[in-house]
């Protein structure tokens, strides 16, 4: 895939044709113009959301990782990457994978009840390594 080729992807994308319309006038299968696509988030997308984001992103302005909305952001700090405190979550909840937890905060503890060794992180103090442990010791 050439220059040229990424360019009149970009614009007809932006027409709100599909991938294998574009992939028919282009000349390349489908697969490789999806998969282009994926690889520039603002591409993605049905019609509407794809002409809205490139709008978005010709405007300067930076968009929400979850909703995709565009925000005015503060002039001080590091940039946003979310709207809203709700997104930021909902967009963690959904991409787990994409945190970055630190070896130092894995502690390898000893369960009081079962006598298992399991991994915490973050907590030193945690005795049990499942909540059906902490019941079986608590009240039976």
């Amino acid at each position: 895939m050439d220059d040229f080729q990424r360019k009149q992807i970009r614009k007809l994308r932006s027409e709100g044709l599909g991938y294998q319309s574009i992939g028919k006038i282009v000349g390349l299968s489908r697969d490789s113009v999806r998969n282009y696509c994926k690889r520039n988030p603002e591409l993605l997308g049905y019609r509407n959301a794809v002409t809205k984001m490139i709008k978005d992103q010709a405007s300067g302005l930076p968009c929400c990782l979850h909703c995709k909305e565009t925000f005015i952001p503060k002039g001080t700090g590091r940039p946003k990457k979310f709207c809203s405190d709700a997104c930021r979550r909902y967009w963690w909840q959904d991409h787990p994978e994409l945190h970055q937890k630190q070896n130092t905060a894995y502690y390898e503890l000893t369960c009081q009840h079962c006598g298992k060794s399991f991994l915490s992180y973050g907590n030193a103090n945690r005795k049990f390594c499942s909540h059906a442990c902490y019941i079986q010791s608590r009240f039976y």
